[in-house]
């Protein structure tokens, strides 16, 4: 195996105060792709510049994508655009390992050939994303899967071909819009360190002037702070994760709702129903 195959299995699971995850890109190719073989294996929340397109070949795992859940198992495919804070957790089908792709493009690189790349959201609910479309996808995630695991040096024109046909896909059939200029974020960004925090700590008794303190903001600049960058209040979106992990331990577990308020960060069963509402 060459090098450059050699440096496609190998990634930095560094990820900065920021959460950006520093991922070191193979030379040569547009993406990161990463295999991940393990049952339970967890993935911390984290976002890149470029898109991340995953791809389930057998098992499943859930995976939190700007505090939505999606639930992934054999055949599905799952688009986190860039900026989106993501995390997952791979699942025991009870069947064997899991095995689900991951591409992680480099938008430095996808930049050169298509300008202002990480300004484009993807969604597999496209108006052009018809059944052909999503069969295309996933066709092409499993070609990158086979592709991957083959020796010899020459067939990384075959996985450098399906790398890019994924981008034309994506640039061309699966964009939703545009993000707003102010929502680009690069470098040491104290929003998404925010963001990523909640996302990790909803479960726990925050306030809001306790996280703005923490964050060296008094309570009033914080909060304009956070409803000009996300749209929404603190409380709001924090009251949206806590539900976002309520609803998937309602479908996936057999806790009590008195559990599940305490796990995900409401102070009683009572709040926790009335939020529901």
């Amino acid at each position: 195996m060459g090098t450059e195959r050699q440096l496609l299995r190998a990634y930095n699971t560094l990820i900065n105060p920021d959460y950006l995850e520093e991922d070191v890109y193979p030379e040569g190719y547009p993406a990161l792709v990463i295999i991940h073989t393990s049952n339970s294996e967890v993935a911390h929340a984290h976002w890149h510049h470029g898109m991340e397109i995953v791809h389930v070949i057998h098992g499943g795992g859930l995976f939190t994508v700007d505090g939505h859940h999606h639930l992934l198992l054999d055949g599905d495919s799952l688009l986190v655009s860039p900026y989106q804070l993501h995390q997952a957790t791979t699942l025991d089908s009870g069947h064997g390992p899991v095995r689900i792709v991951s591409v992680t493009f480099n938008n430095e690189m996808v930049s050169k050939i298509y300008p202002f790349a990480d300004r484009a959201l993807f969604s597999l609910e496209s108006l052009k994303a018809d059944t052909q479309v999503k069969v295309r996808l996933n066709e092409l995630m499993k070609d990158v899967n086979n592709l991957y695991e083959q020796q010899d040096t020459a067939s990384g024109f075959l996985l450098n071909a399906a790398l890019y046909q994924l981008l034309h896909l994506a640039y061309t059939r699966l964009t939703v819009g545009v993000r707003k200029p102010e929502s680009v974020r690069s470098g040491n960004n104290v929003v998404m360190e925010i963001l990523g925090y909640l996302e990790t700590y909803h479960g726990e008794n925050l306030k809001e002037s306790e996280v703005a303190a923490d964050f060296g903001y008094s309570r009033e600049h914080f909060s304009r702070l956070f409803k000009k960058a996300t749209g929404w209040t603190f409380k709001a979106y924090l009251t949206h994760l806590r539900l976002e992990d309520a609803q998937d331990r309602l479908l996936r577990t057999q806790e009590s709702l008195s559990q599940i308020a305490r796990y995900t960060g409401f102070p009683n069963t009572s709040s926790f129903i009335a939020a529901f509402k």
